[in-house]
């Protein structure tokens, strides 16, 4: 039955992503998608206890051995990526981001120094030059991404080849994910189906093809090596580092590494760091227009964050009071040297309940630890975040993103009551593991 449920999912999602229309937003996209999250759910639910395999040829018994349960986890997953792989994305227009910024830096420039409608670069404008968006807006993304970007344009700056590379970490990231619960003692096949069939992760990546699987690997690696008694913690750090040059938010965990694993970590992350900015270095100020812009004015889909902007009556004011909060948790798990996932959880975890921010590939940070934690308000929401998208079928038709203030209630508030819910049923069993 859990092998007919993924099948069914990965069916509901390949139909949404092929058939013309079927995504349209919010119908009949948002309901397709539902229901391919509520068939993954009921998969992983339903996964028996068993392996399901018996005996290979060079036992006793001389039979064949038929699929396990993890095999058939992978074949799943794999035929899923390969059907979503040829399509156009169509939900985001990011990707064209990254084939610019590869494609600027493979002619010398530096994308930082830079904005894409810069009058400097008109000789270098592509096809798809009209369709960056923020042309106005020097790149936002730090130098561990810009790096794979120009790797990827040097060899032949396509987007099939820039989704086959995010795939390829989103694979070895289950790998890493089901190894960290192998080490811990758990059962690796529920880790590998939740991460492997999750349908925003599909979607996000083998589809639209988002980079956040090139921070996740690293961020898999740095809590794999992390937990390793005897592994090199400046190992950790570098894979932390890299990580968080992805994205910035994985810097956040830095100070519970450094204090369970000591300076070497600390060393390791700083190192990569200075590493990776080093031939960006010329852009001066500029390297962090872009985030500043970013952090200043950017907003969608906000829940809590609405709540800190009627307290201060100022969008700012409320963006300086949420990182006060999230400072406040960084030094929180820190004292309480919480585990790498589990500080990352928290860590994470408050960032993207206070964030103005949040489209739904951005709770792909967090889907890791979630799975290793067993946390059911984070998986919930991976589900939930793709309401996010209830507005682009306006978008497409008027230029206008409507966000009513009901949409926003329906992503935010049954992810919030399971939250509570959980973290008090945690603290009254004094289940440390949340």
């Amino acid at each position: 039955m859990w092998v007919v449920l993924g099948v069914a999912e990965v069916a509901l999602l390949v139909s949404f992503a092929w058939i013309p229309d079927a995504h349209r937003f919010p119908w009949p996209g948002l309901m397709m998608f539902a229901a391919a999250f509520l068939a993954y759910a009921a998969a992983a639910w339903s996964l028996p206890a068993a392996d399901g395999s018996i005996p290979g040829p060079d036992s006793s018994t001389g039979t064949r051995m038929r699929p396990s349960q993890r095999t058939l986890i992978w074949i799943v997953a794999v035929g899923a990526r390969l059907a979503l792989l040829p399509l156009a994305p169509e939900l985001s227009d990011d990707f064209n981001r990254y084939l610019w910024d590869g494609h600027v830096q493979a002619a010398g420039v530096n994308p930082y120094a830079s904005a894409p409608d810069a009058s400097e670069l008109a000789t270098l404008r592509t096809d798809y030059h009209s369709d960056i968006n923020n042309p106005s807006v020097s790149t936002i993304y730090p130098p561990g991404a810009q790096i794979i970007f120009l790797l990827i344009a040097l060899a032949g700056s396509s987007l099939l080849l820039m989704k086959v590379v995010w795939i390829a970490c989103d694979l070895a990231t289950g790998f890493v994910l089901a190894r960290i619960a192998a080490a811990r003692g758990l059962d690796d096949r529920p880790v590998l189906l939740l991460w492997l069939w999750s349908p925003l992760l599909l979607i996000e990546v083998a589809w639209s093809g988002h980079l956040e699987p090139l921070g996740l690997f690293a961020l898999t690696v740095a809590i794999y090596v992390a937990g390793r008694d005897g592994a090199p913690a400046a190992t950790a750090g570098v894979a932390l580092a890299f990580a968080s040059l992805t994205k910035f938010a994985p810097a956040a965990a830095l100070p519970a590494l450094v204090r369970r694993r000591g300076l070497a970590a600390l060393a390791g992350f700083v190192a990569t760091v200075v590493l990776l900015y080093a031939p960006y270095a010329g852009a001066g100020t500029a390297l962090f227009d872009g985030l500043r812009t970013y952090s200043e004015h950017w907003w969608f889909m906000k829940g809590p964050f609405a709540v800190l902007e009627t307290m201060t009556g100022d969008p700012l004011r409320a963006r300086a009071l949420a990182g006060v909060v999230v400072v406040g948790v960084i030094g929180w798990t820190a004292w309480r040297s919480f585990e790498l996932d589990r500080a990352l959880l928290w860590v994470l975890g408050t960032g993207i309940i206070l964030t103005p921010t949040l489209h739904p590939w951005y709770v792909l940070w967090i889907l890791p630890m979630a799975i290793l934690r067993g946390s059911r308000a984070w998986l919930l929401l991976s589900g939930l975040a793709f309401i996010g998208y209830f507005g682009l079928g306006s978008y497409q038709d008027t230029g206008q993103w409507a966000q009513p203030g009901i949409v926003r209630a329906a992503l935010w508030l049954p992810f919030l009551a399971v939250l509570i819910h959980d973290v008090r049923t945690a603290r009254s069993t004094g289940d440390r593991t949340v």
